[in-house]
């Protein structure tokens, strides 16, 4: 393992961070051990609390994950990931990260909306929806679950879903242009309605679900959609800004 030289920087945990990071990436692959904190300490050449804080960072970004007398190892990285504050279609998120996007599991079924669907679409129960059900890949991997349900009366006939972003569709075959989205961050188990199944996930791991209702822009909900993520493979962030 070759030093790192950090002339000119001052020594501090994001330095630190920062080269660990880099390290990572270059010369450690998913499931491998680090070197011990006194190793990492000497090599970088900080005190051993400098870096235990640059790792504790590190873990609670997901890079790392550190056992208790044991050591720290590199966990799985997601292979996508989003700021919190956009919006923009899954499919357009995918093919700016290199990633070609693909459906699979697609059910598209015409119904009446529950209680709660009804609400969010602010339309009576005794109004016709379109359901599509599916699960989005990036290349072959399953990286969100999506159940999208819209107004029936949008469609003058019979709904035929073609292409991967809905987005795209309502734009160009509808002329609605989502504008904005209000959304609730849910963490929950893999093993509620079977997401676990459709994600290639373990029934006790945590997926993030962003239950949203999209908006065009005379403020009418064209869109409620519930998205299952899982953390292992998408990671969401925000920037934070002082007021």
């Amino acid at each position: 393992m070759e030093n790192f030289e950090l002339v000119g920087y001052p020594q501090r945990y994001e330095v630190v961070l920062k080269r660990l990071k880099q390290l990572i990436e270059e010369k450690f692959k998913e499931g491998d051990k680090l070197p011990s904190e006194l190793e990492l300490a000497r090599f970088f050449g900080v005190s051993r609390a400098t870096l235990r804080e640059a790792l504790r960072i590190l873990e609670e970004e997901g890079y790392v994950v550190r056992k208790h007398g044991v050591g720290t190892f590199v966990s799985s990285r997601p292979i996508l990931q989003s700021g919190m504050e956009e919006l923009q279609s899954i499919t357009k998120l995918m093919e700016k990260q290199g990633y070609k996007p693909h459906t699979k599991d697609i059910v598209v079924t015409k119904t009446y909306p529950n209680a709660k669907e009804a609400h969010m679409l602010r339309i009576p129960s005794t109004e016709e929806i379109i359901k599509i059900e599916r699960v989005r890949l990036a290349e072959s991997i399953p990286v969100v679950y999506c159940v999208d349900r819209l107004p029936a009366k949008l469609f003058s006939s019979e709904f035929k879903f073609i292409g991967e972003s809905l987005f795209d569709y309502l734009n160009d075959k509808l002329g609605i242009y989502i504008a904005y989205a209000i959304s609730d961050i849910i963490p929950m188990l893999a093993e509620k309605n079977n997401v676990y199944k459709k994600l290639d996930l373990e029934k006790n791991d945590v997926v993030l679900l962003l239950d949203q209702v999209h908006f065009d822009q005379n403020d009418i909900p064209i869109l409620y959609s519930s998205n299952y993520f899982s953390p292992k493979k998408f990671r969401f962030y925000i920037v934070r800004k002082r007021v």
